[in-house]
């Protein structure tokens, strides 16, 4: 009998326990969280804040709702209708609401229009739904700290306008007092970073959402210049030949006598291109293949450059001697290839050339040849031919030399061999050694950059 009245106890206090759980009332929550994705203010000092859904909370973070103990079937789930935003002038201070609304009027954007120019707030929100004449409120985003700054215009563009030298041009702002200049340097490895970082980099909000951004966060901008209000451009006059810059902008309010910041920071890239390399994506030339030889003619212009050669040059002996030529080639690429016929002939080991040429008009070739445009280069054509190519029944290939004689880099000083001086220094400012035509370095591959 004891036995008996001890198992319905405890089956009575077990129902109980049950009992009590399945007539608790649900709990209301949101589970989608916000977060923000861009701030912008504008000249009277109203902040506009766009903001998104924090996905790295959907699902997963409600322990703050529920134990872990708890079955999720005793929460009752609403979607997020509105927004309330709040602010505080420290971050762990106390937030006042300073804006609310539906998210259906807001298309994911909300102001604040009471928050003074100059100062810099910390802001917070939370989704809401009244649908049930309850509150249900989400969990709060992180908060996000904001300069009550005018935001800069966006940079218009940045070229490099002469040898080592970027003109970066902007949009004038209004209610401010200047703008600070930054800027990343790039090599060649991060030069596919820059270009689509410099399109991401833009809203003031740190965006950690794009993997390929965190080569480009390790690297520290460089305050390169304070202007004031007045100022649209500036002038960077240390570049580096092939090496990417990414430069951004700031515009800045004086606070008692210290420089306030926007929190917007606009940036824009360009790469070392006023000598063509192949990084460079160089614009300063688009092709339109001329009708005429007079039309032909005004595109290129005569140049003076230095070679080296040697003192008997028909057995291409003795010591060498400065030669000058002169070659006419495209109006654009001038600077870039006497800058080439520099550094090659500043190099150690003197590489012998007797002759060179661009520009020819051979109204045959006048749609299709670069040499029409002169920026295609011909160079000691005897010992660097210019092959035909064929192939046997069996499918093994003929090369016929149709042009020049021999190609003897090995004992022949005037063959230039691959990789060599020659060739690299052409390939560094964007020419390309033809492989049928050994003699022939062109400037074809010419790609538009996004800043031009």
């Amino acid at each position: 009998m004891k036995r008996y009245l001890l198992s319905i106890i405890i089956i009575y206090f077990a129902f109980l326990g049950y009992g009590f759980k399945v007539g608790a009332a649900a709990i209301p929550v949101i589970k989608e969280k916000p977060a923000f994705d861009s701030i912008k203010v504008d000249s009277s000092g109203t902040a506009e804040i766009s903001f998104k859904e924090d996905y790295s909370n959907t699902y997963n973070n409600y322990s703050d709702y529920y134990d872990e103990e708890d079955d999720e079937d005793y929460y009752s789930y609403y979607d997020p209708e509105g927004y309330e935003l709040y602010r505080s002038e420290q971050e762990d201070g106390e937030y006042n609401l300073v804006a609310s609304g539906t998210l259906a009027s807001a298309s994911n954007k909300c102001t604040d229009s009471s928050a003074d120019i100059g100062k810099v707030y910390y802001y917070k929100m939370r989704y809401s739904n009244n649908d049930d004449e309850i509150a249900v409120y989400s969990e709060y985003s992180a908060p996000i700290k904001v300069s009550i700054v005018p935001a800069p215009a966006a940079i218009k563009n940045v070229r490099a306008t002469a040898a080592k030298t970027f003109t970066i041009k902007w949009g004038k702002t209004s209610n401010i007092d200047g703008y600070n200049i930054y800027m990343k340097e790039f090599d060649n490895d991060n030069l596919s970073y820059m270009h689509q970082y410099s399109t991401w980099e833009t809203d003031g909000i740190d965006n950690d959402s794009y993997e390929l951004t965190d080569t480009v966060k390790k690297m520290d901008y460089k305050l390169i210049k304070s202007v004031s209000s007045s100022a649209t451009s500036i002038k960077y006059k240390k570049a580096k030949h092939g090496k990417g810059y990414l430069f951004a902008i700031r515009s800045y309010k004086l606070v008692n006598g210290q420089k306030v910041e926007s929190t917007t920071m606009y940036a824009a890239h360009g790469v070392m291109d006023y000598y063509f390399c192949y990084n460079a994506e160089n614009t300063k030339y688009k092709y339109t293949w001329p009708k005429t030889e007079k039309q032909a003619r005004k595109l290129c212009t005569t140049i003076k450059v230095k070679m080296w050669d040697f003192k008997n040059h028909s057995k291409h002996s003795g010591s060498k001697k400065t030669r000058i030529q002169y070659i006419t080639v495209n109006k654009k690429y001038a600077a870039t290839i006497k800058q080439i016929y520099k550094e090659i002939y500043n190099n150690k080991s003197k590489p012998p050339i007797y002759e060179a040429g661009s520009y020819r008009w051979r109204p045959s070739e006048s749609t299709w040849s670069y040499h029409s445009v002169g920026t295609a280069i011909d160079m000691n054509a005897n010992e660097n031919p210019m092959y035909k190519y064929t192939y046997t029944k069996s499918g093994k290939l003929k090369k016929k030399i149709i042009v020049g004689s021999f190609y003897k880099p090995k004992t022949n000083p005037y063959s230039i061999p691959r990789n060599g001086v020659i060739e690299k220094t052409f390939a560094k400012y964007g020419f390309v050694r033809l492989e049928n035509d050994l003699m022939h370095f062109n400037a074809e591959w010419v790609y538009p950059s996004c800043n031009y």
